[in-house]
């Protein structure tokens, strides 16, 4: 549809439009047989594209954390915020998938950075840079808008504290209406109108609009309540411990308390908790649910406190250096096992080991049922009988009469709860042969907390699922 005539989805356009820059060449290379790869489908060229597209806006993500640190408080302070942005499980598990949370929060830490540089010099191109990234993490991911909404004040109130700093003429209308401020209007808005395409699909955004607003009210966690919302916040803060783990999120407290007995020192640190308090009240409350990856900008933000508590910690005195470098040490260790437990889950997955157990002990032309959401289960490889049935009732089992029935454990608690055990009860004609979950030695994640009902909402449970296989008899 090429974007337009109605063309619409649940994410806006902007990182479409760049994945389907990626994709164009190696299309139009296979389309010209230049570039062939034997056995091998175009749309798994394209998924590897997609990832490595997040791999490096993930990578990128770490350097400007560590470039606004600088701008912020120091060198040190700033390479300890980016280690700890880098080595957590969400960040790891998100850079490496192809949606669109490292893209939006890529957008967004651009944003940051000229923000800053907007509250400390108020340059015309930083307010225009700012701007432009700002609308690029928007039309990226809608829920940004979240961490931009106040900005915009805060650059006009520092604005005006500028001008009068300096002796200029000042008034709130001229802080207001300035040749930088309308320069970024202007560009932020021509931007949006031109990435949503609204010359050739005002309908499709509208329909977008409609999509994402419908949905939500009946996701909801939380109740809209004083009491859902301290109820919400007190999860939050046992998320944001699953995230970092307590021990940084301790430091996190203590170098914000350190940033307030040295306010003049680091005033615009302050300014950085704007973004992620308006956030935090404006989407995350606004739709009762709070997950890992909606709390990824907050903890990113919440890091340079973080940086700044272990730099004071280490340099603010020479008493007992070599135990506090030890201390650090061990502690930035401890987060790179943790958040590379990540990576083990996904590397060790159940599914490989299925898959394989499959093609051993299965003739390639029996009747197979997969059970569930394709993603979420091993792949086909070899079986020419197989279906695939998101929610099969027992009706649809019996009339379809395969000879194997493959379930993923993670997803009968949600669309079939009792499926499983009609399966295999007294009178069933269904055995289970396999039950299989993978347990890999280094592996620090807390799964009891991501798997359990109530517990972490996380999609690092769809990482190594028990997988059951059952044979009819």
């Amino acid at each position: 549809m090429k974007f337009s005539n109605g063309w619409f989805a649940r994410y806006p356009p902007l990182h479409f439009y760049l994945l389907s820059l990626f994709y164009l060449p190696v299309y139009f290379l296979n389309a010209l047989k230049i570039l062939t790869v034997p056995g091998l489908p175009m749309n798994t060229i394209f998924f590897i594209i997609g990832r490595l597209i997040s791999v490096f806006m993930g990578t990128f993500i770490v350097f400007m954390v560590y470039l606004c640190g600088c701008e912020i408080i120091d060198k040190k302070s700033a390479l300890f915020a980016s280690l700890i942005t880098a080595l957590t499980p969400p960040f790891l598990y998100y850079s490496k998938t192809s949606n669109v949370d490292i893209p939006y929060i890529f957008w967004f830490i651009i944003a940051l950075y000229f923000f800053i540089r907007i509250l400390k010099y108020h340059r015309t191109y930083d307010y225009i840079f700012f701007a432009s990234t700002a609308v690029f993490s928007i039309c990226t991911k809608d829920q940004a808008y979240g961490l931009l909404i106040l900005i915009p004040f805060i650059i006009i109130y520092s604005y005006h504290r500028h001008n009068r700093a300096h002796g200029k003429p000042n008034n709130w209308v001229k802080s207001l209406f300035n040749k930088k401020t309308i320069s970024a209007l202007i560009i932020g808005t021509s931007l949006f109108a031109l990435i949503h395409n609204f010359i050739f699909n005002f309908q499709g955004f509208k329909k977008h609009l409609l999509l994402i607003i419908g949905p939500a009210k009946g996701e909801r966690i939380f109740s809209g309540s004083i009491l859902g919302f301290i109820n919400m916040s007190i999860y939050t803060i046992k998320q944001l411990n699953f995230i970092l783990g307590w021990p940084i999120l301790i430091i996190c407290i203590l170098g914000f308390i350190y940033a307030l007995t040295r306010k003049k020192k680091y005033s615009v640190t302050f300014w950085l908790l704007v973004p992620g308090i308006s956030y935090y009240l404006s989407f995350i409350f606004i739709i009762g649910k709070d997950t890992l990856r909606h709390l990824m900008p907050i903890y990113i933000l919440m890091s340079f406190f973080a940086g700044l508590g272990l730099s004071s910690f280490l340099f603010s005195s020479k008493k007992l250096k070599i135990i506090k470098y030890a201390l650090v040490i061990l502690l930035f260790v401890n987060s790179a096992i943790y958040s590379l437990s990540v990576d083990v889950m996904m590397v060790s997955d159940s599914r490989y080991y299925v898959e394989h157990w499959m093609q051993k002990n299965i003739k390639r032309d029996e009747s197979i049922l997969f059970a569930g959401y394709i993603n979420f289960l091993p792949r086909n490889k070899a079986f020419i009988n197989a279906r695939y049935i998101l929610h099969p009732s027992l009706d649809m089992i019996q009339e379809i009469d395969p000879s194997y029935i493959l379930i993923n454990s993670n997803l009968l608690s949600s669309s079939q709860p009792y499926l499983y055990e009609k399966l295999v009860n007294e009178n069933s004609d269904y055995k289970q042969i396999l039950r299989y979950k993978s347990s890999p030695w280094l592996n620090l994640l807390p799964e009891h907390k991501i798997n359990e009902e109530n517990k972490i909402i996380t999609n690092l449970n769809l990482i190594n699922p028990e997988i059951m296989i059952l044979k009819k008899e």
